[in-house]
C-alpha cells in the first residue's frame, strides 16, 4: 500500500513532548502521507510539521467520578476527530490520538489479514485496524468476579478506508453534562455501573461503537453501559471480530509513552486476558467468521491450555515489571517486592505443582509404551 494514499488525522491536546515524535513518526514511516492535525484555538503548533491544521473551539472535559482526577475527554477526542475527518479526502484514513508513535508501518501489512465475514452485523467495506489496548470483552470487578464490556474496541488509533472510518464516527457530541453525570441522576441512582465508581452513561470506546452500530442496526438495543443481556454481549462480540482487527504492538508498530506496557501488552497483568489480546481474537474469528481457521497449539483458549495459569503468570509478571517502571512511585515498589510479588508467587505455585505432576506422568506414559 502506498502511503501517498494515506490522511493521517493526528487529533486531540498538543503534548508538548510527545506530538512532535508522534508527527516525525508518521513522516518516517509514512512518506508522503497526508497530515491533519486537528486540535484546540490556541495551541502552540509553529514547530509542528503537518500539512493541513484544524483548531477548534475546545469543548472542555467534564467530571465523571469522585476523585476528579480522570475527567472525561469523549467530547473532545469526538470533536477534533470529526473536525479533522472533514479535511481528509485520500482513500485511506488512520486517526491516532497526537501522544503516540510509529516505529514502523507494518499495521499496513495486517490491513488484508483476517479477510473472512459473516453476513450478521456486517458494515464496514472493510475492517477497521484498531489497538488490542484497549479492546475489551471483560471488566476485573474489586469481588475478582468479571463482568462483560460491550461494544469497546480501543479508540488509540484506527486505519480503514475513508468511507468506513467517516461511518465510524458519524454521531453527535452527547449532551453535558448530563451523559457523564448519568448514574448520579434521581432516576439512575438504583442502576450500578460495571467501571465501578465512574457515573457515565457509555466509556467513550462504547459510546463510539454503541452510537454507530445501533444507528445501522436498530435491533441493537443497550440503555446504558449497565445493561447487559446476553443478547447485547452476542452482538457486541460478532460486530467486533466481524468489522475490526485488533493488533498488538509486535503487528501495529504504533506505542505510547503515557503507558510502558503498549510496548509488551503482558506487562497489563491478568488484565491482558479480559482484553482482545491476539489469541481471544483468533478465538472468535475461528467462531464467528471461519470455522476452518487452525488456531495454534498455544492458543490459550485451545481445547487443554491453562487459562488459569496463565493468569496467575501475568499477575506475577505484572509485580515484577513494576519494580523495573520507572513510572512507579518507590512506595508502589515496595508493595510489588514485599507483597505483590510474593502474594502472586503463593497463588501460582499449586498450578505450577500440578503442571509438573502432569508432565511427570506424561513422561511416565511415554516411557511405559516403549518397553
Amino acid at each position: 500500500m502506498n502511503p501517498k494514499n494515506i490522511s493521517v488525522i493526528v487529533q486531540g491536546a498538543i503534548s508538548k513532548n510527545e506530538t512532535s515524535k508522534c508527527l516525525n513518526s508518521i513522516r518516517q514511516y509514512l512518506p508522503g502521507a497526508e497530515i491533519i492535525l486537528s486540535t484546540w484555538e490556541g495551541s502552540e503548533v509553529t514547530k509542528l510539521d503537518y500539512d493541513v491544521l484544524v483548531m477548534s473551539r475546545d469543548p472542555g472535559s467534564f467530571a465523571c467520578e469522585k476523585t476528579g482526577k480522570f475527567p472525561n475527554n469523549m467530547n473532545r477526542q469526538l470533536l477534533s476527530t470529526k473536525e479533522g475527518l472533514k479535511y481528509a479526502h485520500r482513500e485511506y484514513i488512520m486517526k491516532l490520538r497526537a501522544d503516540l508513535i510509529l516505529t514502523s508501518g507494518k499495521f499496513l501489512t495486517h490491513f488484508t489479514r483476517y479477510p473472512a465475514r459473516c453476513d450478521d452485523y456486517m458494515l464496514f467495506k472493510q475492517k477497521i485496524l484498531t489497538s488490542m489496548l484497549v479492546s475489551r470483552f471483560d471488566l476485573n470487578l474489586k469481588n475478582k468476579s468479571l463482568v462483560p464490556i460491550p461494544f469497546h474496541p480501543s479508540d488509540w488509533w484506527f486505519f480503514g478506508l475513508n468511507e468506513d472510518i467517516k461511518t465510524y464516527f458519524d454521531t453527535e457530541l452527547p449532551k453535558e453534562p448530563e451523559f457523564s453525570s448519568y448514574f448520579l441522576q434521581a432516576e439512575n441512582l438504583d442502576k450500578k455501573s460495571p467501571f465501578r465508581n465512574c457515573y457515565f452513561k457509555f466509556c467513550p470506546e462504547q459510546y463510539f461503537c454503541y452510537a454507530c452500530f445501533s444507528k445501522h442496526f436498530p435491533e441493537i438495543e443497550m440503555e446504558d453501559c449497565s445493561d447487559i443481556t446476553e443478547d447485547i454481549v452476542r452482538q457486541s462480540r460478532m460486530i467486533l471480530v466481524n468489522n475490526f482487527i485488533m493488533l498488538n504492538f509486535k503487528d501495529s508498530g504504533i506505542f505510547t509513552n503515557k503507558y510502558l506496557y503498549s510496548k509488551n501488552e503482558l506487562f497489563a497483568g491478568e488484565e491482558y486476558l479480559n482484553m482482545y489480546n491476539k489469541d481471544r481474537y483468533e478465538f472468535e474469528y475461528k467462531k464467528y467468521c471461519e470455522p476452518n481457521f487452525v488456531l495454534s497449539q498455544d492458543n490459550i483458549y485451545s481445547n487443554g491450555n491453562s487459562v488459569s495459569l496463565r493468569k496467575k503468570l501475568l499477575r506475577l509478571y505484572k509485580h515484577i515489571f513494576g519494580l523495573m517502571d520507572t513510572q512507579v512511585s518507590f512506595r508502589k515498589k515496595l508493595e510489588n517486592l514485599f507483597i505483590g510479588i510474593p502474594v502472586a508467587a503463593v497463588y501460582l505455585l499449586p498450578e505450577v505443582l500440578a503442571l509438573l505432576k502432569k508432565i511427570k506422568t506424561n513422561k511416565a506414559n511415554i516411557f511405559s509404551k516403549n518397553l
